[in-house]
């Protein structure tokens, strides 16, 4: 019977590798607008997440479906050593699937949306590192207008638009489809508060500290309060307007 790991203990010298985890979220990478690769963040019972790839050319096995909140037994699969300068998880490695891996979907072993939702101040201070994205979850003050910034391509419809909202004092920037999502919401919005969740962005700095948060394309997420049923546990940890 296979010994299941947690992903913190997951390493290349690991000969033979077997999990149990949940899609969190999955997205296609594109390459002259055609998908090149799926791409997942994974998450296991102990709330750890990693990155997963599925190339175009793997074909999975027969009945298996990958779908976003789905938990699955893997085997076999390939661990490569990451490498990109910022990353949607902390751990050091990333899985690639192959053509060897068995899959078996099973039942949810723990109720958790993978949310760890970072301290505003502890941002500002420069306390988080720039490496590795971050969760936020707060009030929207502002939304500016959405700005075009090249001219769309053939078949496109939200690359090169961004707009800038204030989460809470944080500043925020976001592009492509997360930017025009943020605008029609806050716009079209009657609450007397606008709470949302942003989900792995990244922090930019600049000269003198921290500048902004921005979305990476694919990685990251908004959510808003009324999709929020999954989350409100973290309620409490939500900063509201004073």
């Amino acid at each position: 019977m296979a010994r299941f790991s947690v992903l913190e203990e997951l390493h290349a010298k690991t000969e033979e590798h077997a999990i149990r985890v949940k899609i969190v979220s999955k997205w296609n990478t594109m390459i002259r607008q055609r998908p090149a690769a799926c791409v997942m963040i994974l998450g296991d019972e102990k709330g750890s997440t990693m990155e997963a790839t599925l190339p175009r050319d793997v074909v999975l096995p027969k009945g298996i479906d990958l779908e976003e909140a789905d938990w699955f037994e893997i085997y076999n699969f390939k661990l490569i050593r990451v490498i990109e300068l910022v990353r949607p998880t902390r751990r050091k490695y990333s899985i690639k699937f192959t053509q060897v891996e068995s899959f078996r979907k099973i039942q949810p072993i723990v109720d958790s949306n993978f949310l760890e939702l970072a301290n505003f101040t502890a941002v500002l201070k420069g306390h988080s590192h720039p490496m590795y994205c971050i969760d936020l979850c707060g009030a929207m003050v502002a939304v500016g207008e959405l700005q075009q910034l090249q001219e769309l391509g053939p078949g496109e419809i939200y690359s090169y638009q961004n707009t800038r909202m204030e989460l809470r004092n944080l500043r925020c920037v976001a592009y492509g489809k997360e930017a025009v999502t943020l605008s029609e919401y806050y716009r079209n919005s009657l609450a007397p508060v606008d709470v949302c969740v942003l989900r792995a962005w990244r922090i930019h700095w600049g000269e003198g500290g921290f500048r902004y948060v921005t979305n990476l394309e694919g990685y990251s997420q908004v959510v808003f309060d009324h999709d929020m049923e999954e989350i409100q546990k973290f309620k409490s940890k939500i900063p509201i307007i004073e």
